[in-house]
């Protein structure tokens, strides 16, 4: 501790040897100053003297140069520093002359760095820890009481705020530059601030000289000052101030805490700190205001009690009113109306307010909620309209009306628990509707209105913020709906909602022909756009409302696709976006609705409401990709597609789904049958994929296929060759010799399958086609093994089963004929895939004919085995020796040497 007060009396020492020296400087700098001034002077008027005489004798001679000097130097005799040049010399510049100007300049620069910056600096922070220290010290020393300890501190710090006023004053007059870093008056004057603010804390929470009704606006009120005089001392008071005056709540201790005060603080310092920041033009300052202000707000949410709602209420819509202002306050008469740089401070501000109300409307209830929505909604709708820069904050002006309706109490006009003599099991009393539409519309209304007369009023000048203030009009309006239509309908049918959507619809088709006509020729305005995707979003909603909610994803769909149609004539960089939302929403909505009931999609196979459930949505949003493919979207044409086709897909499996099962797609029965079809369907969607992709050339469809195959494969051998395969699962395949489940559940698929093999040559990778080619070939083969098996057992195909010796013996032979079979298709084709998945079926048949028939049989079927294992190996042997030897025959003629020229050619005598 001596170390410490030790240093802070150095430094002090340190500041006031430096003040002086500084004065000390100041007065020679200005009487070199004035020295200089006659200098000049001087030589002119002898100058304008000698030229009316006489003219100037010739200053490339000696004696000219002489006469001039004589003539100069008379009148500055009497000056003490060294006389100038002579008028008349030459000026000549040289190397050596420039050399030394260097180390004066680097010196002097050092010098500034370490006396002129750092010492204040480094005495700044000694001055403000001595000031905290010295009470410190006092304590544990003993030497002055709680009160002498309080008022040496109140007497330093005002010490300090007087000498740093002091001084800027004394620089001010004598018109001194300042250090921009190491400013002395501002140190001195945010030292005795941060001396303040450990007084004030200390005469309150360390000796209780002072309460809180005391020591909260103390400590308020040197906040203010602080901020006030950082705008003629700088911002690191500036930085203390807001500090100070946002903590001073965290300071003082209450145990009943008055939120009346915590307002009234809260407002007055942010005002201090808009006004400061918007004085300075600090942006920092500006971003430390909306994060203290929206701070205090999102924390004091607990702290008001439910009487003290309209305070609550106060305390948000005050918040929200000081920031706006703050940042748009006179920057539209300056800037103009024309579209400006976006202001990410503003916006996040603006944003973070219309969370943190819609978070106080969960808490608060009506009419203080309303009054919270209205008031919010309409501040970041008039901050865009008055400041283009804050146009993104627009749009969120629809959280806080549409969290409202979720948080509005939907009430009854009489409370049941009034009447004791109600029967038993009667209807309920139904709610209020009309009293909860009026809540909601008071808010919604104002809000909706207010976006459009602003985007009206910037269609012209300003049409960027006129499409932000359209967007806002948009989501108010449909949001609102939307959450209305939510909570008084429960997913049923509402014809009001669904009128009201139709008006919404109309209203924006004429939004749409009149904001056109503010700009005709620029076809990228996008206020049109946004009018015309909420027409076609509103006439879904109706559709959607006034039927059940199997038709929203339809709704969804149609939008979709309705964005993309309206982004090829005003090409709106945010409509695609919009469109792979909406896309994305009818999916998951159509997904999460499985499974659907039997009554609601009808029993006939195919031709059902499926068709307009998920297959008109799949549609809908293939033509939309297809449409903002070929406007060239990038990334969001691809993604529409491809949302498309799992709704294809999904429309297709639900369909063999409904076919298998009757009409019960709810079925909790999942067995072969469905695994062959659905994997049927696979292998089709992958071969359709393919074909698209050939014919169109888009990547997507490129991409889409290899997907799709390799989702193919995997339900081929994990669902048809393990899970579902009748050899574990015991299930029947029926008792068909022929048309049985097993003809489509593995012939149909392997044919399938080599068929994607053949369509995949020369546009599929190596591994893609062989793997097919393997997977077919195993198709085939259960499908041989398994029909033999069937032959042998029935319908009943379990591996518990034992198998007779004919039934080995026959195995041995369809595998020679099926491998031998492949490998004719494959040298046929020239399909590799299928000379390998030949020759793994042969492989495997001679590995069964050695190691099982040769312990399992008996006798002449022993025999007979292995006679035909040979015959078979020796057909195939010469079959490909045959084809080698009409190969080398082909090729031989071109590797023969052509004949000399004097060699006689065959046939010549």
């Amino acid at each position: 501790m001596e170390f410490i007060l030790f240093a802070a009396c150095i430094a002090l020492i340190v500041i006031f040897t430096h003040v002086r020296s500084l004065g000390r400087r100041v007065d020679m700098l200005s009487r070199e100053l004035d020295i200089l001034k006659g200098r000049v002077s001087a030589p002119d008027i002898q100058v304008r003297s000698a030229s009316a005489g006489k003219s100037l004798p010739d200053t490339g001679t000696a004696g000219g140069e002489d006469d001039v000097e004589e003539q100069v130097s008379e009148p500055v005799a009497a000056a003490s520093p060294p006389p100038l040049p002579p008028l008349g010399t030459p000026k000549i510049d040289t190397p050596s002359a420039e050399a030394p100007r260097d180390e004066p300049d680097r010196g002097f620069d050092l010098e500034s760095a370490i006396g002129g910056r750092w010492s204040v600096l480094l005495g700044g922070v000694a001055v403000a820890l001595g000031a905290l220290f010295l009470v410190r010290y006092s304590i544990e020393a003993g030497l002055l009481g709680p009160g002498a300890r309080i008022t040496g501190g109140v007497l330093l710090s005002i010490a300090l705020f007087a000498g740093g006023e002091w001084l800027r004053r004394k620089d001010s007059r004598e018109g001194l530059p300042s250090f921009a870093s190491a400013d002395i008056p501002g140190i001195l004057t945010g030292a005795g601030a941060i001396a303040a603010f450990g007084t004030t804390y200390a005469a309150h929470a360390l000796y209780g000289f002072i309460g809180a009704g005391l020591a909260f606006p103390l400590l308020t009120l040197i906040g203010l000052a602080s901020l006030l005089l950082a705008s003629v001392h700088g911002p690191k008071l500036a930085a203390i101030g807001l500090l100070g005056a946002y903590a001073a709540p965290i300071l003082v201790e209450s145990d009943t805490p008055n939120m009346l005060a915590m307002t009234l603080h809260v407002l007055a310092v942010t005002t201090s700190v808009m006004a400061v920041g918007r004085i300075r033009q600090w942006s920092w300052l500006l971003a430390g205001g909306v994060i203290g202000s929206l701070g205090w707000t999102l924390v004091l949410i607990d702290g008001f009690s439910s009487t003290e709602s309209w305070l609550a209420a106060f305390h948000v819509i005050a918040v929200g009113v000081l920031l706006a202002l703050g940042f748009g306050w006179g920057r539209e008469r300056r800037e103009g109306r024309e579209d400006q740089p976006t202001d990410l401070i503003a916006i996040g501000g603006l944003v973070a307010l219309a969370f943190i109300a819609s978070a106080y409307e969960f808490v608060f209830a009506a009419p203080a909620s309303s009054a919270i929505a209205l008031a919010v909604g309409l501040i970041l709708v008039l901050s865009a309209f008055r400041f283009s820069g804050m146009a993104q904050a627009a749009p969120w002006a629809a959280l806080p009306t549409t969290f409202l309706i979720g948080a509005l109490n939907l009430g009854r006009p009489v409370e049941p628990a009034l009447f004791d003599d109600l029967a038993h099991g009667a209807p309920p009393i139904p709610p209020d509707i009309p009293a909860f539409l009026t809540a909601c519309l008071v808010p919604l209304v104002p809000v909706a209105l207010a976006a459009l007369w602003a985007a009206w009023r910037t269609g012209r000048e300003a049409p960027r913020t006129s499409g932000y203030l359209a967007i806002a009009f948009s989501l108010v309006s449909l949001m609102g709906l939307i959450a209305i239509y939510l909570r008084i309908s429960d997913w049923n049918v509402s014809v009001g909602t669904g009128f009201s959507a139709l008006v919404l619809a109309v209203v924006c088709v004429g939004l749409t022909e009149y904001f056109g006509k503010l700009r005709p020729g620029d076809w990228k305005a996008p206020a049109p756009a946004v009018f015309a995707v909420t027409a076609i979003a509103a006439l879904a909603l109706a559709m959607g409302v006034v039927t059940t909610k199997l038709w929203l994803p339809l709704g969804m769909a149609l939008t979709s696709a309705g964005v993309a149609w309206v982004h090829r004539g005003r090409p709106f960089p945010a409509l695609p976006v919009v469109a792979v939302i909406l896309a994305g929403l009818s999916l998951s909505g159509l997904y999460f609705n499985i499974p659907f009931e039997g009554e609601a999609i009808g029993t006939t196979p195919f031709f059902n409401r499926l068709i307009l459930i998920a297959g008109l949505p799949a549609l809908a949003l293939l033509a939309g990709g297809e449409w903002m493919r070929r406007t060239g979207v990038g990334v969001w044409a691809p993604l529409q597609t491809s949302i498309g086709l799992a709704l294809a897909a999904l429309f297709v499996a639900l369909e063999l789904r409904h076919f298998i099962t009757g009409g019960v797609i709810g079925s909790p029965h999942f067995e072969l049958a469905d695994m062959a079809v659905q994997s049927i369907a696979a292998l089709g969607f992958t071969i359709g994929l393919q074909f698209v992709a050939r014919r169109s050339g888009a990547a997507v469809y490129d991409i889409a296929s290899l997907v799709a195959g390799v989702v193919s494969i995997a339900m081929l051998l994990g669902g048809l060759c393990v899970v579902f395969n009748p050899l574990f699962s015991f299930d029947s395949v029926g008792e068909g010799r022929i048309f049985n489940l097993l003809l489509p559940a593995y012939l149909l698929t392997g044919l399938m399958a080599g068929a994607v093999v053949w369509l995949s040559r020369g546009v599929r990778p190596r591994w893609y086609r062989i793997g097919y080619g393997l997977c077919a070939g195993l198709l085939v083969f259960l499908y041989a093994t398994l029909m033999v098996r069937h032959g042998f057992h029935g319908g009943r195909l379990g591996f518990l089963r034992s198998a007779s010796d004919a039934e080995v013996w026959t195995y041995s032979v369809v595998w020679l004929v099926l491998g031998g079979a492949l490998l004719a298709a494959g040298l046929l084709t020239r399909s590799l895939p299928m000379r390998i998945a030949s020759a793994a079926v042969i492989l495997l048949t001679v590995l069964k004919v050695f190691l099982i028939d040769m312990s399992a049989l008996t006798g002449a079927l022993r025999a007979f085995s292995f006679i035909g294992l040979g015959l078979a190996l020796i057909a195939i042997g010469r079959f490909y020796q045959s084809i080698l030897r009409r190969g080398s025959t082909r090729a031989s003629p071109p590797d023969l040497p052509a004949p000399a020229p004097d060699e006689p050619q065959p046939g010549e005598g």
